[in-house]
Order: structure tokens, then C-alpha cells, then sequence
């Protein structure tokens, strides 16, 4: 709704990585593939050749990096002229993400847009005349929007860190990514490693494990736990009971659905290991959490 009534276009970059950790946990926060990437029609034509996705890929490196840096949003322009507005999702101390709103250009600037254009197709001998017709089909909005798409964003990010929150996300339980290229894009990720994430989190309600998973894809249990860890920098036993007590709270939340059950439909065949994992994981008790109940609801 937010951006069909602003005409810019919301991804976030997860810097824990891939999406692997918090957006299981959260499953509110879980994410469509075309959220995890700059998606609009300008972003696709300019990133379809292997050096334009490239240079793309070092536009948002460098972001990145100021953001961590400074440790606060900002306004810019891209290689390529367009307006992004960034900000980061700070939690317990740990930048978990980037948000990116826009591409868009701005009225007044499409000269700025143009000369940007001009200037990169010329570095690499292309001609710009495609780049300028996807360059009209973009949304142009108001300089003085700009304010009031920032607001918008940081409500966005406020929402975020309160669904962190309200999921009792650990942030020191996630690796953050490096920063450097090749840049890893989600659409980049192997296929064993979408498939275990897949297949993970659509059989919660079963009792498997890294072995069963290894079954299933048909591979060694030592090879994929060794090319998640590479992908994800996350154990595969851990991440398994990570996303089970993420689902066992969302069940507990539910005043009608007692512990056993909890457990049951998180895929633990054992109540004690489950008490075990879930106090390690949320620092209290399944009883203790269902008790808290009223609090978080209010």
C-alpha cells in the first residue's frame, strides 16, 4: 500500500545474510524475493549485462558502507542518477539490514540523471539512448516529498525493530556479512541452500534433522552443514532450532495452544529438550513466555 501510494519501490539488504535469520524467526518479516532486491524496471535493464549488475553491485556496497559507518540514514543519488533513500535497522546494538527506498527521480534533477547516464556509457562505450527511454518510465516526485518519504521509511524501520522485538530476536546469534564483492545477492544463493530453507521451514511440525535434510536433498549431512555455514555463517543444527522456537513462540502467542502442543507442532517429540532449547534460545521458560502473555499482547 505504502508504495503504491508513493510510486517508490522498498528492499531491504539483510546483513546477517540471505534472510537466513531474523525473518525466520519473525515470519511477519519474512520477505518475497522481488523486497530483497532493487526490483524496479530502470534497476533490472541497468543491471542485465554482467558489468552492469557489477557496478550496481558496488553503488550499494559503498551505501552500505557509509551507513555502517555513520550509523544513520541518508539521501543520494546512484551511479545512474536516481534518488534512494536509505536507512538501517539497528537492533541490540547491530545493524541486521539496510532498508532502500526508491529508485525515483527527482524533479529538477533529471538533468543530474541524464549527465550520470552520459557520463557511465561513455566509461564503457554503450549507448545511452535505451537508458534515457527507461529513464522517462520512471515515478518523478516533488523535492519537497522527500521528508515525507524519509518519515514514511523510518516508520518502516520503527515497525521492524518492534517486530524484533515482540519475536525476542537474538541479534549475537547472526553473523553479519562482509562487505565486499562479489556482492551476494539472494537470487545468487545455490539452490541446496533455498532448498534447505524451503523444506525447513515448510516441516516445521515434523521431527527431522540435519540428516533427514541431507536425505532429502541427497547429499552428505557433512557437506551440506559445511556449504550452509559457507552461505549462511550459521550453523545448520542451530539455525534448525532457531526457526523451531521462533515457530514454537508465534504457537505460544496463541492462548488456545498450551505448551505440549507448542512443542509438538514445532517439531520437538520431547517436552524436556524442548524446555532445554527454548530457555537457552529466549532466556526464559515455554511456561514463563505463556505467562507473559498478557504483557506483550498490552
Amino acid at each position: 500500500m505504502l508504495e503504491k501510494a508513493s510510486g517508490l519501490h522498498m528492499s531491504f539488504d539483510d546483513m546477517t545474510g540471505m534472510l537466513t535469520g531474523m525473518h525466520n524467526d519473525v515470519v511477519s518479516m519474512k520477505m518475497d524475493i522481488e523486497h530483497q532486491l532493487h526490483s524496479c524496471s530502470f534497476c533490472s535493464f541497468a543491471k542485465q549485462t554482467e558489468q552492469g549488475h557489477r557496478d550496481c553491485q558496488r553503488n550499494k556496497l559503498a551505501v552500505n558502507r557509509s551507513i555502517i559507518q555513520r550509523r544513520a540514514g541518508l539521501e543520494g543519488f546512484c551511479h545512474l542518477g536516481l534518488l534512494d533513500l536509505v536507512e538501517p535497522l539497528i537492533y541490540q546494538g547491530r545493524i541486521l539490514g539496510i532498508f532502500f527506498y526508491g529508485s525515483v527521480v527527482v524533479k529538477g534533477k533529471e538533468k543530474l540523471a541524464r549527465e550520470r547516464i552520459r557520463r557511465y556509457c561513455s566509461r564503457w562505450n554503450l549507448d545511452p539512448k535505451p537508458y534515457f527511454k527507461e529513464l522517462e518510465k520512471m515515478p518523478v516526485i516533488d523535492p519537497q516529498s522527500i521528508s515525507q518519504h524519509q518519515q514514511a521509511l523510518r516508520t518502516v524501520v520503527t515497525l521492524a525493530h518492534h517486530l524484533c522485538e515482540s519475536g525476542s530476536v537474538r541479534a549475537d546469534m547472526y553473523k553479519t556479512r562482509k562487505l565486499k564483492l562479489p556482492y551476494l545477492d539472494p537470487e545468487e544463493v545455490p539452490f541446496i541452500i533455498k532448498e534447505t530453507m524451503r523444506y525447513a521451514t515448510s516441516h516445521l511440525h515434523e521431527s527431522f534433522i540435519v540428516k533427514d535434510l541431507a536425505s532429502h536433498l541427497r547429499c552428505h549431512p557433512d557437506f551440506l552443514s559445511r556449504k550452509f555455514k559457507q552461505y549462511t555463517g550459521l550453523d545448520l543444527s542451530s539455525y534448525l532450532l532457531q526457526i523451531r522456537i521462533g515457530r514454537a513462540k508465534q504457537l505460544l502467542d496463541n492462548p488456545k495452544i498450551g505448551i505440549e502442543d507448542a512443542a509438538e507442532q514445532s517439531g520437538f517429540s520431547d517436552r524436556g529438550h524442548f524446555s532445554k532449547v527454548f530457555r537457552r534460545l529466549t532466556g526464559q521458560t515455554p511456561g514463563q513466555y505463556k505467562k507473559n502473555l498478557g504483557e506483550r499482547i498490552s
